[in-house]
Protein backbone atom coordinates (compact mmCIF):
# COMPACT_ATOMS: atom_id res chain seq x y z
CA UNK A 1 0.00 0.00 0.00
CA UNK A 2 0.80 3.89 -0.18
CA UNK A 3 2.86 5.69 2.28
CA UNK A 4 0.86 8.63 3.29
CA UNK A 5 1.74 12.11 4.86
CA UNK A 6 -0.90 13.37 6.28
CA UNK A 7 -0.81 17.22 6.85
CA UNK A 8 -3.17 19.00 9.57
CA UNK A 9 -3.31 21.68 12.56
CA UNK A 10 -4.54 19.27 14.92
CA UNK A 11 -4.94 16.12 15.91
CA UNK A 12 -8.33 15.99 16.48
CA UNK A 13 -11.08 13.37 15.99
CA UNK A 14 -11.13 14.41 12.33
CA UNK A 15 -7.54 13.51 11.83
CA UNK A 16 -6.66 11.23 14.01
CA UNK A 17 -9.60 8.72 13.25
CA UNK A 18 -8.90 9.39 9.41
CA UNK A 19 -4.95 8.49 9.73
CA UNK A 20 -6.36 5.52 11.97
CA UNK A 21 -8.73 4.01 9.17
CA UNK A 22 -5.51 4.90 6.70
CA UNK A 23 -3.26 2.58 8.79
CA UNK A 24 -6.46 -0.16 9.34
CA UNK A 25 -6.29 -0.04 5.23
CA UNK A 26 -2.46 -1.46 5.66
CA UNK A 27 -1.40 2.31 4.59
CA UNK A 28 1.94 3.96 5.94
CA UNK A 29 0.71 7.03 7.79
CA UNK A 30 2.95 10.05 9.33
CA UNK A 31 0.89 12.59 10.53
CA UNK A 32 2.25 16.07 10.41
CA UNK A 33 1.03 18.19 12.50
CA UNK A 34 1.54 21.03 14.92
CA UNK A 35 3.88 21.79 17.83
CA UNK A 36 3.02 19.64 21.09
CA UNK A 37 -0.53 18.10 18.74
CA UNK A 38 1.78 14.36 19.52
CA UNK A 39 -0.49 12.15 21.61
CA UNK A 40 1.07 9.58 24.17
CA UNK A 41 -0.10 6.70 22.66
CA UNK A 42 0.47 7.03 18.67
CA UNK A 43 -1.53 3.49 17.48
CA UNK A 44 1.86 2.92 15.43
CA UNK A 45 1.26 6.24 13.45
CA UNK A 46 4.46 7.90 12.93
CA UNK A 47 4.19 11.87 14.39
CA UNK A 48 6.14 14.97 13.12
CA UNK A 49 5.07 17.65 15.75
CA UNK A 50 6.99 20.21 13.74
CA UNK A 51 4.98 23.66 13.06
CA UNK A 52 5.07 26.14 15.39
CA UNK A 53 3.58 29.20 13.24
CA UNK A 54 2.82 27.27 9.98
CA UNK A 55 5.07 29.92 8.41
CA UNK A 56 6.08 30.03 4.61
CA UNK A 57 9.70 29.33 6.61
CA UNK A 58 8.98 26.45 8.27
CA UNK A 59 7.53 24.98 5.32
CA UNK A 60 10.67 25.80 3.08
CA UNK A 61 12.29 23.94 5.62
CA UNK A 62 10.94 21.14 6.34
CA UNK A 63 10.80 19.92 2.50
CA UNK A 64 14.40 18.37 2.32
CA UNK A 65 13.66 15.90 5.22
CA UNK A 66 9.80 15.54 4.90
CA UNK A 67 10.14 14.57 0.94
CA UNK A 68 13.52 12.54 1.55
CA UNK A 69 10.65 10.00 3.10
CA UNK A 70 9.70 9.63 -0.44
CA UNK A 71 5.70 9.86 0.25
CA UNK A 72 3.80 8.74 -2.54
CA UNK A 73 0.54 11.13 -1.23
CA UNK A 74 0.39 14.62 0.52
CA UNK A 75 -3.13 14.64 1.94
CA UNK A 76 -3.91 17.86 3.13
CA UNK A 77 -7.17 18.28 5.71
CA UNK A 78 -8.89 21.46 5.54
CA UNK A 79 -11.39 21.90 8.09
CA UNK A 80 -12.56 25.00 6.00
CA UNK A 81 -11.69 26.60 2.94
CA UNK A 82 -8.73 28.74 4.49
CA UNK A 83 -4.84 27.93 4.19
CA UNK A 84 -1.72 29.15 5.51
CA UNK A 85 1.71 30.12 4.59
CA UNK A 86 3.18 26.67 5.22
CA UNK A 87 0.23 24.64 3.45
CA UNK A 88 1.16 26.45 0.47
CA UNK A 89 4.37 25.73 0.27
CA UNK A 90 3.99 22.02 1.00
CA UNK A 91 1.40 21.51 -1.45
CA UNK A 92 2.78 23.39 -4.19
CA UNK A 93 6.30 20.89 -3.86
CA UNK A 94 3.91 17.81 -3.71
CA UNK A 95 2.45 18.99 -6.77
CA UNK A 96 5.69 19.59 -8.78
CA UNK A 97 7.45 16.53 -6.99
CA UNK A 98 6.68 13.89 -10.42
CA UNK A 99 5.84 11.05 -8.23
CA UNK A 100 3.59 12.20 -5.36
CA UNK A 101 -0.32 12.53 -5.19
CA UNK A 102 -1.30 16.17 -4.44
CA UNK A 103 -4.70 15.13 -1.92
CA UNK A 104 -6.41 17.38 -0.91
CA UNK A 105 -9.71 16.76 1.72
CA UNK A 106 -11.96 20.20 2.31
CA UNK A 107 -14.18 19.69 4.94
CA UNK A 108 -16.34 22.60 4.85
CA UNK A 109 -16.85 25.12 2.53
CA UNK A 110 -17.73 28.44 4.95
CA UNK A 111 -17.24 31.83 2.80
CA UNK A 112 -16.75 30.32 -0.49
CA UNK A 113 -13.66 30.02 -3.43
CA UNK A 114 -13.00 33.24 -4.94
CA UNK A 115 -10.50 33.84 -6.72
CA UNK A 116 -8.88 35.70 -3.78
CA UNK A 117 -8.84 32.38 -1.53
CA UNK A 118 -5.59 30.22 -1.87
CA UNK A 119 -8.14 26.90 -1.25
CA UNK A 120 -9.48 27.72 -5.11
CA UNK A 121 -5.88 27.39 -6.52
CA UNK A 122 -5.44 24.15 -4.20
CA UNK A 123 -8.39 22.65 -5.44
CA UNK A 124 -7.84 22.95 -8.97
CA UNK A 125 -3.78 21.69 -8.83
CA UNK A 126 -4.75 18.72 -6.79
CA UNK A 127 -4.72 15.38 -8.16
CA UNK A 128 -7.55 14.42 -5.63
CA UNK A 129 -10.27 16.50 -3.88
CA UNK A 130 -12.67 15.11 -1.80
CA UNK A 131 -15.51 16.81 0.10
CA UNK A 132 -17.76 15.45 2.88
CA UNK A 133 -20.96 15.67 0.95
CA UNK A 134 -22.65 15.91 -2.72
CA UNK A 135 -23.72 18.93 -1.91
CA UNK A 136 -20.04 20.04 -0.73
CA UNK A 137 -18.40 18.56 -3.99
CA UNK A 138 -20.88 20.83 -5.95
CA UNK A 139 -19.86 24.02 -5.12
CA UNK A 140 -16.73 23.41 -6.88
CA UNK A 141 -18.37 23.12 -10.19
CA UNK A 142 -16.92 26.02 -12.17
CA UNK A 143 -13.21 26.10 -11.22
CA UNK A 144 -10.23 26.18 -13.79
CA UNK A 145 -8.99 22.43 -12.44
CA UNK A 146 -5.61 21.68 -14.35
CA UNK A 147 -6.03 17.90 -14.96
CA UNK A 148 -8.94 16.35 -16.52
CA UNK A 149 -7.64 13.44 -14.55
CA UNK A 150 -8.67 15.28 -11.14
CA UNK A 151 -10.28 12.13 -8.71
CA UNK A 152 -13.56 13.56 -7.07
CA UNK A 153 -15.06 11.45 -4.46
CA UNK A 154 -17.36 11.86 -0.74
CA UNK A 155 -15.34 11.44 1.98
CA UNK A 156 -16.92 12.68 5.25
CA UNK A 157 -15.50 12.62 9.05
CA UNK A 158 -14.54 9.06 9.62
CA UNK A 159 -17.33 7.54 11.89
CA UNK A 160 -14.91 5.80 14.20
CA UNK A 161 -17.47 3.68 16.50
CA UNK A 162 -14.48 1.83 17.87
CA UNK A 163 -13.40 5.04 19.57
CA UNK A 164 -15.11 4.32 22.70
CA UNK A 165 -15.69 7.00 25.77
CA UNK A 166 -12.67 8.14 27.44
CA UNK A 167 -11.70 7.64 31.20
CA UNK A 168 -13.20 11.49 31.70
CA UNK A 169 -13.72 11.68 35.52
CA UNK A 170 -17.78 11.99 36.43
CA UNK A 171 -18.36 15.26 38.40
CA UNK A 172 -20.69 14.34 41.24
CA UNK A 173 -22.80 17.64 40.80
CA UNK A 174 -23.81 16.41 37.04
CA UNK A 175 -25.74 13.31 38.30
CA UNK A 176 -28.78 14.56 39.68
CA UNK A 177 -29.57 16.48 36.51
CA UNK A 178 -29.77 12.84 34.50
CA UNK A 179 -31.90 11.93 37.40
CA UNK A 180 -34.09 14.36 37.76
CA UNK A 181 -34.93 13.95 33.60
CA UNK A 182 -35.46 9.98 33.99
CA UNK A 183 -38.95 10.86 35.74
CA UNK A 184 -40.24 11.45 32.49
CA UNK A 185 -39.87 11.48 28.87
CA UNK A 186 -37.63 14.39 27.41
CA UNK A 187 -35.90 15.49 24.13
CA UNK A 188 -31.99 16.49 23.89
CA UNK A 189 -31.49 20.06 21.67
CA UNK A 190 -27.80 21.27 21.53
CA UNK A 191 -28.16 24.50 23.16
CA UNK A 192 -25.74 27.25 20.93
CA UNK A 193 -27.79 30.37 20.80
CA UNK A 194 -26.30 33.91 21.52
CA UNK A 195 -28.95 35.52 22.77
CA UNK A 196 -32.96 35.12 23.31
CA UNK A 197 -34.75 36.05 20.11
CA UNK A 198 -38.71 34.55 19.93
CA UNK A 199 -39.10 34.82 16.65
CA UNK A 200 -35.87 32.79 15.77
CA UNK A 201 -36.88 29.39 14.34
CA UNK A 202 -35.15 27.64 17.25
CA UNK A 203 -37.32 28.92 19.48
CA UNK A 204 -40.14 28.02 17.70
CA UNK A 205 -39.17 24.80 17.75
CA UNK A 206 -38.37 24.57 20.92
CA UNK A 207 -41.38 25.61 22.36
CA UNK A 208 -43.57 23.32 19.94
CA UNK A 209 -41.04 20.02 21.32
CA UNK A 210 -41.27 21.58 25.26
CA UNK A 211 -45.49 21.40 24.85
CA UNK A 212 -45.05 17.82 24.61
CA UNK A 213 -41.96 16.67 26.18
CA UNK A 214 -39.46 18.21 28.61
CA UNK A 215 -36.62 19.38 26.86
CA UNK A 216 -32.83 19.29 28.40
CA UNK A 217 -30.75 22.16 26.00
CA UNK A 218 -27.48 20.67 25.73
CA UNK A 219 -25.38 23.62 26.62
CA UNK A 220 -25.14 26.61 28.79
CA UNK A 221 -26.38 30.30 28.34
CA UNK A 222 -24.14 32.15 30.92
CA UNK A 223 -22.77 33.82 28.57
CA UNK A 224 -26.72 35.66 28.28
CA UNK A 225 -27.62 39.16 29.85
CA UNK A 226 -28.85 38.54 32.96
CA UNK A 227 -32.60 40.71 30.77
CA UNK A 228 -32.20 37.78 27.95
CA UNK A 229 -32.22 35.17 30.57
CA UNK A 230 -35.70 36.52 32.52
CA UNK A 231 -37.13 36.92 28.97
CA UNK A 232 -36.53 33.55 28.09
CA UNK A 233 -37.93 31.95 31.43
CA UNK A 234 -41.27 34.68 31.02
CA UNK A 235 -41.52 33.63 27.84
CA UNK A 236 -41.66 30.01 28.22
CA UNK A 237 -43.93 30.20 31.08
CA UNK A 238 -46.46 32.42 29.02
CA UNK A 239 -47.12 29.19 26.90
CA UNK A 240 -47.33 26.71 29.77
CA UNK A 241 -43.39 25.54 29.55
CA UNK A 242 -42.13 26.83 32.19
CA UNK A 243 -41.04 23.28 33.98
CA UNK A 244 -40.38 22.07 30.34
CA UNK A 245 -37.06 22.48 30.11
CA UNK A 246 -33.78 22.64 31.59
CA UNK A 247 -29.98 23.83 30.44
CA UNK A 248 -27.68 21.10 31.08
CA UNK A 249 -24.33 23.49 31.49
CA UNK A 250 -21.15 21.26 30.40
CA UNK A 251 -21.22 18.02 31.02
CA UNK A 252 -18.62 15.35 30.96
CA UNK A 253 -18.49 12.24 28.66
CA UNK A 254 -19.74 9.51 30.94
CA UNK A 255 -22.83 11.87 31.82
CA UNK A 256 -23.46 12.93 28.51
CA UNK A 257 -23.80 9.49 27.02
CA UNK A 258 -25.91 8.87 30.37
CA UNK A 259 -28.28 11.78 29.38
CA UNK A 260 -28.52 11.00 25.52
CA UNK A 261 -29.05 7.12 26.40
CA UNK A 262 -32.04 8.12 28.62
CA UNK A 263 -33.95 10.23 26.12
CA UNK A 264 -36.95 9.82 24.06
CA UNK A 265 -34.52 11.41 20.92
CA UNK A 266 -31.98 14.04 20.20
CA UNK A 267 -33.52 17.02 18.05
CA UNK A 268 -30.58 18.03 15.43
CA UNK A 269 -32.95 19.11 12.95
CA UNK A 270 -32.82 22.43 12.04
CA UNK A 271 -29.34 23.75 13.14
CA UNK A 272 -26.55 25.00 11.11
CA UNK A 273 -23.75 22.19 11.84
CA UNK A 274 -20.78 21.88 10.02
CA UNK A 275 -19.74 17.92 8.64
CA UNK A 276 -17.47 17.51 11.45
CA UNK A 277 -19.66 18.85 14.19
CA UNK A 278 -22.44 16.54 12.45
CA UNK A 279 -20.34 13.19 12.45
CA UNK A 280 -19.44 14.56 16.19
CA UNK A 281 -23.34 14.29 17.67
CA UNK A 282 -23.76 11.16 14.81
CA UNK A 283 -21.28 9.26 17.06
CA UNK A 284 -22.40 10.16 20.32
CA UNK A 285 -25.84 9.19 19.44
CA UNK A 286 -25.12 6.15 18.03
CA UNK A 287 -22.74 4.98 21.31
CA UNK A 288 -25.98 6.11 23.06
CA UNK A 289 -28.37 4.20 21.38
CA UNK A 290 -30.11 7.59 20.69
CA UNK A 291 -33.38 7.90 18.38
CA UNK A 292 -32.37 11.08 16.33
CA UNK A 293 -34.15 13.76 14.35
CA UNK A 294 -32.81 14.97 11.58
CA UNK A 295 -33.42 17.26 8.47
CA UNK A 296 -32.61 16.55 4.53
CA UNK A 297 -29.76 18.75 4.63
CA UNK A 298 -27.99 17.13 7.81
CA UNK A 299 -28.55 13.84 6.47
CA UNK A 300 -26.22 14.41 3.03
CA UNK A 301 -23.40 13.14 5.55
CA UNK A 302 -22.94 9.83 6.00
CA UNK A 303 -25.82 9.47 3.55
CA UNK A 304 -25.81 5.89 3.05
CA UNK A 305 -27.06 5.91 7.36
CA UNK A 306 -29.85 7.44 7.32
CA UNK A 307 -33.82 5.56 7.00
CA UNK A 308 -36.03 7.71 7.96
CA UNK A 309 -38.78 6.38 10.04
CA UNK A 310 -36.44 3.20 10.32
CA UNK A 311 -33.50 4.23 12.31
CA UNK A 312 -34.24 8.17 12.55
CA UNK A 313 -37.10 10.41 12.02
CA UNK A 314 -35.82 12.74 8.65
CA UNK A 315 -37.64 15.87 8.86
CA UNK A 316 -38.06 18.22 5.41
CA UNK A 317 -35.99 21.01 6.00
CA UNK A 318 -37.97 23.61 3.74
CA UNK A 319 -41.11 22.19 5.62
CA UNK A 320 -39.29 22.00 8.79
CA UNK A 321 -42.05 23.37 11.56
CA UNK A 322 -44.94 21.49 9.52
CA UNK A 323 -43.14 17.79 10.22
CA UNK A 324 -42.32 18.88 13.32
CA UNK A 325 -45.53 19.11 14.36
CA UNK A 326 -46.13 16.15 12.42
CA UNK A 327 -43.86 14.02 14.14
CA UNK A 328 -44.42 15.56 18.00
CA UNK A 329 -48.31 14.16 17.37
CA UNK A 330 -46.78 10.19 17.66
CA UNK A 331 -47.83 8.85 20.38
CA UNK A 332 -43.91 7.62 21.06
CA UNK A 333 -41.03 8.19 18.74
CA UNK A 334 -39.54 4.82 18.86
CA UNK A 335 -38.26 3.44 16.16
CA UNK A 336 -37.61 -0.78 15.04
CA UNK A 337 -34.18 -0.52 13.81
CA UNK A 338 -31.08 0.30 16.17
CA UNK A 339 -28.56 1.93 13.98
CA UNK A 340 -26.04 0.94 16.86
CA UNK A 341 -26.67 -2.84 16.12
CA UNK A 342 -27.01 -2.72 12.18
CA UNK A 343 -23.49 -1.21 12.26
CA UNK A 344 -22.06 -3.95 14.72
CA UNK A 345 -23.24 -6.15 11.86
CA UNK A 346 -22.54 -4.61 8.56
CA UNK A 347 -19.13 -2.37 8.78
CA UNK A 348 -19.70 -1.76 4.59
CA UNK A 349 -21.77 1.37 5.42
CA UNK A 350 -19.05 3.21 7.32
CA UNK A 351 -16.05 1.79 5.40
CA UNK A 352 -17.31 2.26 1.96
CA UNK A 353 -16.33 5.96 2.03
CA UNK A 354 -12.65 4.65 2.93
CA UNK A 355 -12.91 2.19 0.05
CA UNK A 356 -13.59 5.26 -2.65
CA UNK A 357 -10.74 7.27 -0.99
CA UNK A 358 -8.36 4.49 -1.65
CA UNK A 359 -9.81 3.64 -5.27
CA UNK A 360 -9.42 7.47 -5.95
CA UNK A 361 -5.38 6.88 -4.57
CA UNK A 362 -4.84 4.32 -6.49
CA UNK A 363 -6.08 5.71 -9.89
CA UNK A 364 -3.96 8.29 -9.16
CA UNK A 365 -0.95 6.72 -8.47
CA UNK A 366 -1.43 4.23 -11.28
CA UNK A 367 -1.56 7.71 -13.83
CA UNK A 368 1.65 8.45 -12.20
CA UNK A 369 3.93 5.16 -12.86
Amino acid sequence: MAKIILVSKHVNATSWQLAQALKAQQHEVVLLTSYGETPRDTSGIEFMGYFKKWSFLEGVRIIPGLFGLQPQILHVLLDDDKMNAAQMVLSTFAKSHPTCVLTTSLLNIKNGLSRRNPVRYLVEESDIITCPTVETLGQLRGLDVRSNRQGRGILPPVLDLKNELNDEAIDSSELPLVANLKKSPYVVMPFNETRFNPDSDYFIRLRAVAQKYKVALWGTYAHWTLRDRKKFAAWMAEFQCADRWVLTGPLSAPVTQQLLSGSTALMLAGQNFTPVEMTEYYLRAIQSHAVLILDTRQTSVHSDLWKNTVNCWVLNHSQLQKDLIKLLAKSHLRLPESLSEKLAEDRHLIDSSMNELNRLYNKALNHLR
